[in-house]
């Protein structure tokens, strides 16, 4: 099976400041692009072909600098899986976005933008001023990540309604709760911004959502099921979220078990998940 991973982090903290690795044993430390190809390399029957570098949550100063060095890095040469595109880090409440929107869309490797919205305050994504700056996005052909919890969903599906020809991106499926089983606010939202067309859903991340004790397939199942009621394949697409995968099962077990929920599907529907929806909204 053949996947494209939409979700890849490549720190380097030696350039680049992480505040959210600080003090984690494990997220505190380089990953860098021959990490993640060692760590795709054992997993039986299914191969990552390329991967989309994504933001990493850096200050607001140094977002252009990491676009850049990353989209140097996206060249499409070397070892297999290469970087096949960036998402870039960008505030659409800062008074500067117009101009950082300009200058990412000089860059051909940046094919979309993010904003980290969990770490904020809840009506950040509901000014004015937001949903503005998501509009001028269709015309540079760029989508825009989602990083939120599941009390933002309702928010989120606010914001599409608002910019309805901007394809939004919703990452880790709206981050269930998987590990304390509080799921209700977000089996709502979920189906209230999949009720919006232009939304998009990752299924990814959602391995360290789980609880490393239980069996991952098992925790994550009904949600992926979920997740394709909801959105349909058209509109979910994979990724990793490594190296975060790493706080719990890692990334082998995280290929495991997207190849034990995919190859269930009809190969057109698993096309669409791994590769399809990846290839069509980045334009990969």
């Amino acid at each position: 099976m053949e996947l494209i991973d939409t979700h890849v982090h490549l720190l380097h903290p030696e350039r680049f400041t992480y505040a959210w690795c600080a003090g984690s044993a494990i997220l505190d430390r380089g990953y860098r692009l021959g990490d993640y190809q060692a760590a795709v390399a054992p997993a039986p029957g299914v191969r990552v072909a390329s991967l989309l570098f994504m933001e990493g949550d850096v200050p607001a100063a140094q977002q252009e600098a990491e676009a850049g060095h990353f989209a140097r890095l996206a060249s499409g040469r070397g070892p297999a899986p290469a970087v096949a595109a960036v998402i870039a880090g960008a505030w659409p409440e800062a008074g500067d976005f117009p101009e950082r929107l300009e200058h990412y869309a000089r860059e051909p490797r940046i094919r979309g933008l993010r904003r980290v919205l969990h770490t904020q305050p809840d009506d950040l994504c509901t000014t004015p001023e937001f949903a503005a700056n998501l509009r001028r996005l269709p015309a540079f052909g760029l989508p825009f990540d989602l990083c939120l919890r599941p009390r933002l969903l309702r928010a989120a599906a606010e914001l599409a309604e608002r910019c309805p020809e901007t394809v939004l991106v919703l990452d880790h499926g709206g981050v269930p709760d998987l590990a304390g089983g509080h799921l209700a606010v977000w089996r709502e939202g979920i189906r209230l911004i999949a009720a919006r067309p232009n939304v998009v859903c990752k299924f990814s991340g959602l391995a360290s959502l789980c609880d490393a004790r239980k069996p991952l397939t098992a925790q994550v199942r009904p949600c992926f099921d979920l997740l394709l009621e909801s959105f349909g394949p058209g509109r979910m697409m994979w990724g990793s979220d490594w190296p975060l995968c790493n706080l719990t099962f890692g990334m082998v077990p995280w290929l495991e078990t997207t190849a034990e929920l995919l190859s269930r599907l009809p190969p057109a529907e698993r096309e669409a998940i791994a590769t399809g929806t990846a290839r069509r909204v980045y334009r990969l």
